[in-house]
């Protein structure tokens, strides 16, 4: 009995010790920073384009700096429909829950483009906070593979 007793505690003491390196490892990201917003296109300090092919975006990774404003010019080079949306990744893993449930509901969310098969338009996105923000594009069947991060840097 006492040999059990050690043995739980040892494997509690190396599951906490282990959970506190892992925590201190990593950087802290709140989860509930203000990531940006729609901006106006006097306030563009950059262009950044993304190509989405069927199945994912192209670069799938960007860094921009806290407070700049980047005008997206997104192309759509795939042979389906596509939709872009920057949002945390719950927002996102939200919108694509509603349109599985709802895929022929016609979607307004701010920041959302909605694109054809060979289709460019663009959008305005200004970055108000430090942390990583998500991009996806949340059609059923797409935004398992059709996703990205941007990685919102201090000036």
């Amino acid at each position: 009995m006492n040999r059990f007793i050690l043995i739980i505690s040892f494997v509690f003491l190396l599951l906490v010790s282990c959970t506190i390196v892992a925590t201190t490892n990593r950087p802290k990201i709140e989860s509930n920073v203000v990531i940006g917003k729609v901006a106006n296109l006097s306030d563009v300090s950059r262009i950044i384009t993304l190509t989405q092919v069927d199945n994912m975006f192209l670069p799938g990774e960007i860094t921009v700096f806290e407070g700049e404003t980047i005008k997206f010019v997104i192309k759509n080079k795939g042979n389906k429909k596509h939709e872009f949306l920057i949002g945390s990744k719950a927002d996102l893993k939200k919108s694509a829950k509603m349109r599985r449930m709802f895929p022929d509901l016609n979607q307004s969310e701010s920041g959302l483009i909605q694109l054809e098969p060979g289709e460019q338009k663009e959008l305005v996105w200004q970055f108000t906070n430090v942390g990583v923000v998500d991009f996806a594009c949340p059609l059923p069947g797409h935004f398992k593979k059709m996703r990205g991060k941007i990685f919102v840097e201090k000036k």
